[in-house]
């Protein structure tokens, strides 16, 4: 059980030196916020830089600064708003509050009477809970890039290709290593941007970056500061001892390398997600 109270709990008990929450999904990190204010310190990444990426209308705007591509976007806080804005750039759009347990609350939405009766039904839409809005860009193939980041320098674990379209959970999608479509000046280019968010947010510990790639071109969807479902996998992949270099970053120590985790020549690797169907009746 991960909550607040069980965790002051035991560093009531322990008193340790710290708490890593970028190793326990997005329940643990959605605690971060409320870990500092009780005066539990934090190892690894700020929570300032975690709430920056984890606000979708926050992160969106360092893109901007940091003029990394991104779909035409909006944060909203009342359903009439936020139909104007659907009508302006078009049908599909994604619909998002911030601060969501992997996807959860998320929707495609095709018009006009789905999206009203997802901001009314699914959500509650106010200036203290809005919504982010994105342009779904169809056709679009999904990829991701893992990495681990000492506040400077960044090791940038592998850079994994969705075998599925655009909109499949990573969860359930199949990936790939190395990418079997996406162009080397296009992997290029979404490692300069992982490193440019790396470094601006002073990232210390593990990451994940998930990208539209599209014509030859990319946009971000978004950064994740916590260890993804893909990094025992890119571990494993390619030999390279990642989670040790992931401590060294979360004690503030520097890592042992700067720049991409060698795979083995003639390895590949292939991510397949496994399904409980003996668990389900009928």
């Amino acid at each position: 059980e991960i909550t607040l109270e069980r965790l002051r709990d035991i560093h009531d008990f322990e008193r340790f030196r710290g708490v890593v929450t970028c190793v326990g999904s997005q329940l643990a990190q959605n605690l971060t916020p409320l870990l500092e204010m009780c005066g539990i310190p934090i190892l690894g990444t700020s929570p300032t830089a975690i709430d920056t990426a984890e606000d979708r209308a926050q992160f969106a705007r360092l893109l901007e600064r940091l003029r990394i591509p991104q779909p035409a976007w909006r944060a909203f806080t009342t359903e009439e708003a936020a139909s104007a804005f659907a009508d302006e750039v078009g049908y599909p759009i994604l619909v998002r509050p911030s601060y969501v347990l992997s996807g959860q609350a998320m929707r495609v939405i095709w018009g006009r009477h789905d999206l009203n009766r997802f901001l009314s039904e699914a959500v509650r839409i106010s200036p203290e809970y809005p919504v982010v809005i994105t342009k779904f860009v169809e056709g679009a193939d999904e990829v991701e890039l893992d990495a681990i980041s000492d506040g400077e320098r960044v090791l940038v674990a592998g850079v994994l290709e969705h075998v599925e379209r655009a909109g499949v959970h990573s969860g359930d999608a199949i990936f790939c290593l190395p990418p079997r479509h996406t162009s080397p000046e296009v992997q290029a280019a979404l490692i300069d941007a992982a490193r440019r968010l790396a470094t601006t947010l002073e990232i210390r510990g593990p990451f994940n970056v998930q990208f539209l790639v599209k014509d030859g071109a990319y946009q971000i969807i978004e950064l994740n500061l916590r260890a993804s479902r893909s990094l025992p996998f890119l571990a494993k992949a390619t030999g390279w001892p990642l989670l040790r270099e992931a401590a060294r970053a979360l004690l503030g120590r520097p890592i042992g390398r700067d720049g991409i985790a060698p795979l083995p020549p003639g390895r590949f690797g292939v991510k397949v997600p496994q399904f409980s169907f003996l668990q389900l009746s009928g």
